[in-house]
């Protein structure tokens, strides 16, 4: 039985999220999909272009300048034994690891039922 409630995907959104500004290659339906699993998913980046099409995810907190606070936080209040941080910027990897979080490049993201 997996517990799922102890993974925390975390996503940026210009260059990672369709609705992003540059466009990144990851689908809003793949996040709506992973929630539906069970898995903590939510919004560390622009949150605000994604809001209006997905209002459920477990928290909405803004990037730059205040990206590593904000995974941060995630960490503090999610205790998650596994985190990932897709983003697609060589600083969102430092942020990510500086957190305890895996960093996952936009492309190199994948659900197997995709």
């Amino acid at each position: 039985m997996h517990n799922n409630n102890k993974i925390v995907f975390v996503f940026d959104v210009d260059g990672t999220l369709e609705c992003g500004n540059p466009k990144g290659p990851i689908k809003l339906r793949m996040l709506k999909r992973m929630k539906d699993k069970g898995f903590i998913v939510g919004i560390v980046g622009a949150y605000e272009k994604v809001q209006p099409y997905i209002k459920n995810l477990d928290f909405y907190f803004g990037g730059d300048p205040h990206k590593p606070e904000n995974m941060r936080r995630v960490r503090e209040k999610f205790n998650p034994f596994l985190g990932f941080y897709i983003a697609d910027l060589p600083r969102d990897r430092i942020v990510a690891l500086e957190n305890g979080f895996c960093y996952i490049k936009p492309e190199d993201f994948k659900l197997m039922e995709e």
